[in-house]
């Protein structure tokens, strides 16, 4: 019996042991700009993005006075960004639309890749590096619709919750009573929807001309899992100490309301007009907006 147990124990702990060990893989062997290039234009690896990639962003004359202080070396870098045993990749480049940044984590079976950059309405300059395992991100935001700039920003982006978000490096650990999202719509998007989430795992869909589903009011329970996956992003966020107020620079956008009632009554409110106030925010809003179809809803 006892030499079973130990047995046991040996295939045990080889099996978690063998979780953290790294694995080489495709991306360990690229090692120039031109690899690079070829990987992200080899049609097997089903990257999505058709960016060019080079030595050298050339960007504008006001973002490159800005990539030259920061001394950028290369336009790509590789990392373990989700912590899988697999090699990533940052790859920086140009595309039709200007410079962006893309990132690709192999995912055993598949490769996912997806933007990060926000774009030339959001921001003037980005620039994004890899340190310690994490994207360092930098920026130019602009502020409003007179062009005006934010100094340069730094952000350390980790992978959580299936995309990057702002790391918190010591998240606290609230009581969360209730959460409510809601949005307003817009001249060109009239949808609107609301969903309410109580700490029974109840939640509350209240919707109205979404094009989705009749207008009313919809209730569902939540499984540990989701509401799990809820609460720990709300913690993340460290949402007590985010703005208020959130307003991107361009017109005709949604406005986005959360309003967060936690610990001893507590409620922290945010108006997010455009919907990206913070890339943890913007993470939770999908969360609310992909409930609408993957979970089983019963009309009040």
């Amino acid at each position: 019996m006892k030499k079973i147990l130990l047995i046991t124990l040996i295939i045990c702990l080889s099996f978690f042991h063998g979780q953290n060990k790294k694995i080489f893989n495709k991306i360990d062997s690229l090692t120039s700009t031109k690899d690079i290039q070829d990987f992200i234009r080899n049609d097997k690896n089903k990257i999505n993005y058709y960016l060019k990639v080079e030595d050298k962003i050339n960007y504008d004359w006001y973002c490159n006075v800005i990539a030259d202080s920061l001394k950028l070396k290369q336009t790509w870098g590789k990392a373990d960004f989700d912590n899988n045993g697999l090699t990533d990749l940052l790859v920086s480049g140009t595309t039709s639309e200007g410079p962006e940044t893309i990132y690709i984590l192999d995912k055993g079976n598949h490769f996912e890749s997806k933007n990060i950059s926000k774009g030339e309405l959001y921001e003037q300059c980005s620039f994004s590096s890899v340190k310690d395992n994490k994207i360092e991100y930098q920026s130019i935001k602009i502020l409003s619709r007179q062009g005006y700039l934010s100094n340069l920003i730094k952000e350390n982006l980790v992978y959580k919750n299936g995309e990057f978000i702002e790391e918190n490096s010591s998240p606290k650990r609230h009581n969360i009573l209730e959460i409510k999202f809601e949005t307003s719509g817009s001249y060109r998007n009239y949808y609107t929807f609301k969903m309410e989430i109580v700490s029974n795992k109840d939640a509350f869909w209240t919707t109205k001309d979404d094009g989705y589903i009749v207008s009313g009011v919809y209730t569902s329970k939540l499984s540990e899992k989701d509401f799990k996956e809820i609460i720990d992003l709300v913690n993340y966020l460290d949402f007590e100490n985010l703005n208020d107020e959130y307003n991107v620079a361009y017109t005709d956008s949604q406005t986005g309301y959360l309003t967060i009632t936690y610990d001893n009554l507590k409620v922290k409110r945010i108006q997010d007009y455009g919907l990206m106030g913070t890339r943890g925010l913007k993470k939770l809003y999908d969360i609310f907006s992909q409930m609408k179809a993957n979970q089983q809803w019963t009309k009040l």
